[in-house]
């Protein structure tokens, strides 16, 4: 199972990808609103509401058999927390996390975690495209 942190435009995305893709997809969020704004409404996956970072709330939500983690909450403080949770306390096997401010991207990287840093590679994919020759 996998478990996703955040119900945002990305964690929407994401579970339902997965959901569509056949995977066993948890999806929490501390909003129900996020549900119905980012999930279609045949959404294949479950959906847990409740404190992202709570330890009980992450239990109902199945953490204790998720195989992987994905922190993606718009909030990166959450998914820091997040992280270090599934893996300290729950023993997650693989846990991505969505970090937007690059020193703390790089530092969690260091820590080995798989990280997923919006404004590194964005910026990286704008100054490749940028520095392409002109076509014409």
């Amino acid at each position: 199972m996998i478990l996703i942190i955040g119900c945002g435009r990305l964690g929407g995305s994401l579970a339902t990808r997965l959901a569509a893709a056949g995977q066993e997809v948890t999806i929490l969020d501390h909003d129900r609103r996020n549900f119905d704004a980012n999930l279609p409404r045949g959404f294949r996956g479950r959906t847990v509401e409740g404190m992202e970072i709570d330890n009980d709330v992450l239990k109902r939500a199945g953490i204790e058999k998720a195989t992987a983690l994905a922190a993606v909450a718009r909030d990166e403080s959450t998914n820091m927390m997040a992280a270090d949770v599934g893996r300290r306390i729950f023993k997650v096997p693989r846990i991505v996390v969505r970090i937007d401010e690059p020193r703390m991207a790089e530092l969690y990287r260091r820590e080995g975690f798989e990280v997923i840093s919006p404004i590194v590679e964005g910026t990286l994919a704008l100054e490749r495209a940028l520095a392409r020759p002109e076509e014409g």
